[in-house]
């Protein structure tokens, strides 16, 4: 894998984050599969490792001096976020590789109408309600797929 054009990927998909302030792994996490050929899951583990010190840190500074971050919303989010990315990232092992992409793949189309078809300047409602139907479905397999194996079974390994 070439370095260089890792290198100018994440230039780009941090150019673009620091600008349009959305998240890079809704960038990162398709580049990374359909450019350079990661699994759903490489592609999910490296989006977070790599998003960990450059997004966290220097973009938010600048929007912070700017006095464009709202600290107490950022802390609870960044709890929550912590907790929730814990626990999806220990469920990883059990959802089949389709129904992640396939549920990755609605959420986007799906913020994506939102944003498109959303008044400026105006929160949606339908916004969480879309977020938990994904969220949901991904649960619901993988509760039934946890219903399918046997007790004598392991769990899949993952490693942190």
């Amino acid at each position: 894998m070439n370095l260089f054009w890792l290198l100018l990927f994440g230039i780009a998909i941090g150019t673009l984050s620091g600008m349009l302030g959305i998240g890079g792994g809704i960038l990162l996490i398709p580049g990374l599969m359909l450019l350079f050929g990661f699994s759903q899951t490489e592609a999910q583990g490296t989006s977070l490792a790599a998003m960990i010190p450059p997004i966290g840190l220097f973009a938010a500074l600048v929007y912070y001096r700017a006095g464009h971050v709202q600290v107490p919303v950022a802390g609870m989010i960044a709890l929550g976020f912590a907790v929730g990315a814990y626990f999806g990232a220990h469920l990883v092992p059990y959802v089949p590789i389709a129904v992640l992409r396939v549920g990755f793949g609605i959420l986007l189309l799906y913020l994506g109408f939102l944003f498109v078809l959303s008044p400026a300047g105006k929160s949606s409602a339908a916004l969480p309600a879309g977020v938990a139907a994904v969220v949901a479905t991904m649960f619901a397999f993988v509760l039934r797929r946890n219903r399918r194996l046997s007790a004598a079974d392991p769990p899949p390994e993952y490693h942190i």
